[in-house]
Parts: structure tokens; sequence; C-alpha cells
């Protein structure tokens, strides 16, 4: 994977990851079921019929993105490639400017390494130099991890552990965002060590589970609030220029610890709305091979 992205044009690394993504395809039966599901959601809300090699698109938009993964960590992605949507983003630059940081919820929607890998070269939208730090669950992407490590350990060493989050961690996270960072978890995947740990929600016209935690550690935080998604415009081309989406959250998480609660599924709601609006424009590229309607 390495070696192809580094010597091929993109447009043959695309016809590589084809053929790759074929036989993958074929013997990955319960990819195919997951994927299905999740397809076939999306195809009764938009009033449409779920297509035959929807799965097999599915899997080649995913191992695109870990492709533009690996070119985000060398440097091979610019700030022009992003495209800006006329929403909450120069608020997010205006704050950041300010020295005052925020907490990003972003998703498995899109490219979540893109901004991390972007300001890892120095590529910012703001004149003023800012980390990102993500909390990511590492159990099962080691290998992957592991590549991504070796080609920029600095980037790799800004990231927070989900599974280990505890007082400590939270506290730390709080500083950095403090000191005018960006800290980054996903809102669409529960971890496997807390899946009684969820809340319930409507999503593509059926009840699912979505992690409490990514909410909850929002109001212990307190800090602005933001939802990103970084989006190819064309499903299939990694050419393709990128949308980028940054929406400030509505719902304010200060105020009396008893409504803390009530705030957090509020949060919860309008990340909802936003992934599913995405997921129906963009369904290739959310990346959740899960039965994401399971009940634990």
């Amino acid at each position: 994977m390495l070696w192809i992205v580094r010597h091929l044009p993109l447009f043959l690394v695309e016809s590589c990851t084809a053929v790759v993504c074929f036989f993958f395809y074929l013997g990955a039966s319960p990819v195919r079921k997951r994927s299905r599901n999740y397809l076939k959601h999306v195809a009764q809300v938009k009033g449409v019929k779920p297509t035959f090699w929807g799965p097999y698109k599915h899997v080649f938009a995913f191992a695109l993105s870990m492709m533009e993964k690996i070119l985000g960590f060398q440097g091979s992605i610019k700030l022009n490639q992003l495209e800006t949507q006329g929403d909450d983003l120069e608020t997010l630059v205006h704050q950041l400017e300010k020295g005052e940081g925020a907490f990003l919820l972003c998703s498995h929607l899109g490219n979540m390494e893109m901004l991390r890998s972007l300001t890892g070269y120095g590529e910012r939208h703001t004149k003023n130099d800012f980390k990102v730090f993500p909390v990511v669950d590492f159990s099962g992407t080691s290998k992957f991890n592991a590549l991504l490590r070796e080609l920029n350990p600095d980037l790799m060493n800004q990231v927070v552990d989900a599974n280990s989050i505890g007082v400590d961690s939270a506290v730390w996270m709080k500083e950095r965002i403090a000191e005018g960072n960006l800290v980054v978890i996903a809102g669409d995947r529960t971890s496997a060590h807390s899946r009684n740990r969820n809340v319930e929600t409507e999503f593509l016209g059926e009840t699912a589970n979505f992690p409490e935690g990514s909410f909850t550690l929002a109001g212990v935080l307190n800090a602005p609030v933001y939802f990103v998604f970084a989006i190819r415009k064309n499903d299939f081309d990694i050419r393709s220029p990128y949308e980028m989406h940054v929406v400030r959250a509505r719902t304010e998480l200060g105020g009396p610890r008893k409504e803390r609660p009530v705030k957090i599924k509020m949060l919860l709601q309008e990340y909802v709305n936003l992934l599913e609006k995405h997921c129906l424009r963009h369904p290739y590229q959310w990346y959740n091979f899960f039965n994401f309607w399971d009940k634990p």
C-alpha cells in the first residue's frame, strides 16, 4: 500500500486499489452483509432501490480513504484542496486566532484525519499555530497505525487512547484546549469496551445506538463544540477536492449539572441530524462496517 502510493501516479493507485478491493469483496461476506444493511437504510430514506454493487463501491471508497491518510501523513495533501462551505469555519478560525481552543466532534464519514495531517505540515487556515489531539480507538487498526507512525511519528504522538480515558486524561485534554488547541473525537462508533454506554436515537429510519462517551466528554470539557466533516466531492476519485464542513453546535453545555444529561442528548441529536444529511449525500463515504442498528 505504501509503495504504490509513493511510486505510482494517483490514477494507477486507484486502479490497483479497485482490483484488490474486488477480491477482498468476494471473500468478505460479513462486510458485504453489514454494508448492504447500511445502504438499504439509505435507499429506504431516499426512496430508491439499493444497487447490487453498492457494497463493493462502499469498500472501494473506504480503501481510497486509507490511501488519503497515507498521502496526508506524508504531506501530499494541501490546504487548497479543501473547499469551505460558508458555514461556521470563520467562527472557529476567529476563536483560534484569539488563542481559544475547541472540542470537535467528527465521524467515520469522509477523511477524519484531514485536519490533523494538514496542521502537521503547517497547512493552517489561521495565523496562530495550534495542534490537533484526536481521541482514537486503536484496538482494531494496529498495523495501519504502525504504518502512519512510521510516516510521521510526531503526529501519532499527539493521539489520546479512547480506551484509557479517565480523570487525568480529561484534565489533560482540558489543558490542551485552554492553550488554544483542538481535541477531536468521533461520535459514531461505539467502543468494544463500553457497549452498554449508548444513547438510542433515530438514524436513517431506525433506532440506532450512538456512543454516550463522546458527548459526555464534551460536557466534561465544557469547551465550544463544533461538528466537522471532510468529504471527497467525488466519492471514487482520490484526486478530488474535499468539502470541509464546520458547524458550531447550538447546544450550550454550561449551566447546572442536573441539566447536563438533557443537553448531552440535544447535542447528540444535532450531530446525528448532520451525519444523516451527509450520509444521504455521500453514502459510500461513511466507513462504518458494523451492524449499527444492533441492540446491545
